[in-house]
């Protein structure tokens, strides 16, 4: 077993700092503010060369060194440390890390074992008030670790695609084909899970912070307020990047940009089944002369010189949701083409890239293969109660574990009735989400049950669907169905057709069910339809 030790010393007498082993070891300079994480073999001599006023450690005060190392300590492994103990201290974000760079990004034989014992050190740089999560794969599952654009590491996949895109923007490919039209969009496309918010956050920034562009007018769009809220968040504390420039589609009618970047362009809306929103939605189309028959891509398309968006057609889960067919059909005949790129790399789920495409056939009935996949958990209960115990305990080792589901199979009683759960299974009682924006973020929200609106676009270490009552298995038809009298979201069902309902509720379904980044289970309320899904998904 590898074992790791910390030992703290008064940085100025670094003279004195004698240590049981001379490896290799990682260092963090702390002064209560600030911190620098580095990693050497000579602590003595690296740490005399931080006091010198040319290097970035001598702008700042530096009370104390905290010196991890090991016998079993090797280089490799010490700067697979540094540049994790950069990105989660920074998410942490107890201290500011002044970092300019991260360390290297490693691969080595033994990671595993070092991986374990990086587990065990955590707990001990808790105890010495160096973090405050006492477990790091809380600061893991943070929006700052995972979209905070100077810290984090795009792919070779991704990096290309975003290549592709700074390329598009500098020639003459997005540029009108004839008089008559207006520059073609850049249209991203890719599957749930492939990375499309990473590379839109890291564009954005790119463009901010690189001369050519930084005086232009550039807005980052997310419909899905969820979504908004958490890249906020994390513009907040980015250097350069201000959350003002994160905004929703009707904000960017309000002005004229000169790019706009659209993330999850799929949840642009459209007049229909709008609700509330209607009086804002009147007001976007008026600042830009437009009448209601134009919807929030439109509003895009004329607030914008140039317009960029990632897009997912297969997550469209509203009657509000601009349909696929109009959606691409207008990108293309209005502009005569758009410059299109593919991102095709699964980043989210562990079960790989045939994961996504394997749910939708399964739940449009075009597969009749089952698919086994590894280092995912991927389960069927037959027992809501276990399922729920497997779950809680998962969500006390790694956190951002929930139960879900994909239709509104249950009415919300306990929105006037707060004691009355609003779903019962197996004598069980629970609660719908009493919150959409920051559900996720709320401890005491835990045992709720999540909808689509709640957990569209964010990720989950496991998540737990349940498909309710609205939907069964017509075995004389061999089909899914939907029972209207039992689906209560009038936003959704009224005015639209049977088939459209039902791809409505099964986009829901396999939007949640590609949520989970480690496992996926699923519980099943309708015998006929668990026997069906039976086939595909190993029960527990």
């Amino acid at each position: 077993m590898i074992k790791l030790e910390i030992f703290t010393h008064p940085f100025a007498d670094y003279k004195n700092l004698n240590l049981p082993w001379d490896y290799h070891c990682l260092y963090i300079l702390e002064n209560g503010k600030q911190v620098y994480i580095g990693e050497t073999k000579d602590i003595a001599r690296r740490n005399k060369e931080h006091l010198a006023p040319y290097d970035l450690c001598g702008k700042f005060t530096f009370d104390r060194i905290h010196v991890i190392t090991g016998e079993d300590f090797e280089e490799t492994p010490a700067k697979h440390y540094e540049d994790l103990l950069i990105r989660l201290m920074h998410a942490d974000g107890k201290f500011e890390v002044i970092n300019r760079k991260m360390g290297d990004w490693t691969h080595y034989k033994r990671k595993n074992d070092f991986e374990l014992s990086f587990d065990r050190l955590w707990p001990e740089l808790e105890k010495k008030g160096l973090v405050n999560e006492k477990h790091f794969y809380s600061v893991l599952n943070k929006g700052m670790y995972k979209y905070c654009p100077d810290m984090m590491r795009l792919t070779e996949k991704q990096q290309a695609a975003l290549k592709s895109i700074i390329n598009a923007i500098n020639s003459k490919e997005t540029f009108p084909t004839n008089e008559k039209f207006r520059s073609r969009p850049i249209l991203i496309r890719g599957d749930a899970g492939c990375g499309k918010t990473a590379v839109a956050v890291s564009l954005f920034y790119y463009l901010k912070t690189h001369t050519e562009y930084r005086k232009l007018k550039t807005g980052l769009v997310y419909a899905n307020p969820s979504t908004r809220k958490e890249i906020k968040k994390v513009f907040s504390g980015t250097p350069e990047l201000n959350k003002e420039d994160v905004i929703s589609p009707v904000e960017a009618t309000k002005r004229r940009y000169d790019i706009l970047i659209c993330d999850e362009a799929q949840r642009l809306r459209r007049n229909k089944n709008i609700g509330y929103y209607l009086r804002a939605f009147e007001e976007g189309n008026k600042r830009l002369s437009l009448d209601n028959s134009h919807d929030e891509l439109d509003w895009l398309l004329a607030a914008s010189d140039r317009l960029i968006l990632f897009y997912d057609g297969k997550q469209i889960v509203s009657p509000s949701d601009i349909p696929e067919n109009s959606f691409e059909k207008r990108v293309y005949d209005r502009f005569r083409g758009i410059r299109p790129i593919d991102l095709d790399e699964q980043m989210r789920i562990r079960a790989g890239a045939e994961y996504t495409p394997y749910v939708y056939d399964v739940l449009f009935q075009n597969t009749d293969r089952s698919k086994n996949f590894e280092n995912y958990d991927f389960r069927l209960f037959t027992d809501f109660a276990e399922m729920r115990k497997v779950l809680c305990e998962k969500e006390e080792k790694y956190r951002l574990c929930r139960i879900c589901s994909g239709g509104y199979g249950w009415k919300w009683v306990s929105k006037t009735n707060p004691e009355t759960p609003d779903i019962v299974i197996d004598d069980c009682g629970v609660k719908w989400n009493r919150q959409s924006g920051g559900w996720l973020e709320n401890d005491k929200a835990k045992g709720e049950m999540g909808s689509i609106y709640s957990l569209a676009g964010l990720d989950l270490n496991y998540t737990a669907v349940v498909f309710g009552p609205e939907l069964y298995f017509d075995a004389q038809e061999n089909k899914i169905m939907v029972d209207r009298k039992n689906y209560y979201d009038k936003k959704i069902k009224r005015g639209v057709s049977d088939g459209e309902l039902r791809t409505f509720i099964l986009n829901s379904y396999a939007v949640l069910m590609t949520r989970g980044i480690r496992g996926t289970y699923v519980y099943v309320c309708d015998k006929n339809l668990r026997r069906y899904l039976e086939k595909f998904i190993p029960t527990a």
